[in-house]
């Protein structure tokens, strides 16, 4: 995988992420940041098949990816419980959420309460890790 070709890429240069990579290697060698933009995700989660494969990616690829310069954005219109197992949710770092229906909605989408009082507008909640 990319990923694995990059951890590849770092340990011959000594490195421990890509940071410190960009910074031993020349211009031409630089890895670039690759951002993965899945939108919609809770029509694809529907498909157990689909749902069980990237609920065991994502927990693979939360725990590394983000050091070898990838980042995963899922967006839902409406996210719950079976589109958002705790598995899933417990593996992404950073969460974004604008004005939703329910307290709910929030606790699983956010972790918290307290979207649901958002004005709307562009107005989000952010939930960021580290």
């Amino acid at each position: 995988t990319e990923m694995e070709r990059r951890y590849e890429l770092f340990r011959s240069k000594g490195a421990r992420d890509i940071r410190a990579f960009n910074s031993k290697v020349g211009l031409s060698e630089r890895l670039p940041y690759v951002f993965l933009i899945h939108d919609e995700f809770a029509e694809w989660m529907l498909t157990e098949d689909y749902k069980s494969a990237v609920t065991s990616n994502v927990s693979r690829l939360g725990v590394k990816a983000r050091a070898a310069g990838m980042h995963l954005i899922f967006a839902a219109q409406r996210p719950d419980a079976n589109v958002m197992p705790m598995q899933l949710r417990d593996n992404l770092g950073n969460r974004l959420i604008l004005k939703v229906a329910s307290v709910g909605t929030s606790e699983i989408a956010l972790g918290v309460k307290g979207a649901e009082q958002l004005l709307g507008l562009g107005h989000l909640a952010a939930r960021l890790s580290g």
